[in-house]
């Protein structure tokens, strides 16, 4: 935080002020912190402002709803219930996909068996009477071999003969 110009660190100053206006607006402040609050909220803006905030919370807290208190037990046995619920509800989604999948599975299986004219039936019969050519480069390699009277020379793996496609 910064130093103001009495000397003093601005966040003890604002820790202060707020002290202050906290026990003021519970009425525990003395007659001259009464009077101090009073001026600082006719000349300061952001006092009057801080001020206006504290006293919305301040109205606020007493009209808040405090929720009835619970056994320790109770509580936990809710929340592991709640807890079940949802291990419960994600595995019966689990579940209902399992057997979703199993059914247009075997839907699928079916129509290809039943059908005989089912796409993929005729795609695998085209397939198996059309046999494809097996084409091999041995009269014609892709890399001149030695002879055996010649000399190998091993070119680096980085150079650019062996990378050059």
């Amino acid at each position: 935080m910064t130093d103001n110009f009495d000397g003093e660190r601005s966040g003890d100053v604002l820790d202060e002020r707020f002290e202050l206006l906290s026990a003021y607006l519970d009425g525990e402040v003395t007659p001259s912190e009464r009077k101090q609050v009073e001026a600082l909220l006719a000349n300061d803006i952001a006092f009057q402002r801080q001020y206006r905030q504290m006293q919305q919370i301040h109205v606020a807290i007493p009209r808040m709803v405090v929720p009835s208190s619970q056994s320790a037990a109770a509580l936990s046995t809710g929340v592991f219930a709640k807890l079940d619920r949802q291990r419960n509800r994600k595995f019966a989604w689990i579940g209902g996909g399992t057997i979703a999948a199993t059914f247009i599975a075997a839907v699928t299986g079916l129509s290809g068996i039943i059908g005989d004219n089912s796409p993929q039936l005729q795609f695998a019969a085209n397939k198996a009477n059309t046999p494809a050519p097996l084409m091999l480069a041995l009269n014609d390699p892709i890399l001149a071999m030695p002879a055996k009277s010649e000399t190998v020379i091993e070119l680096p793996m980085s150079s650019p003969e062996v990378n050059a496609d």
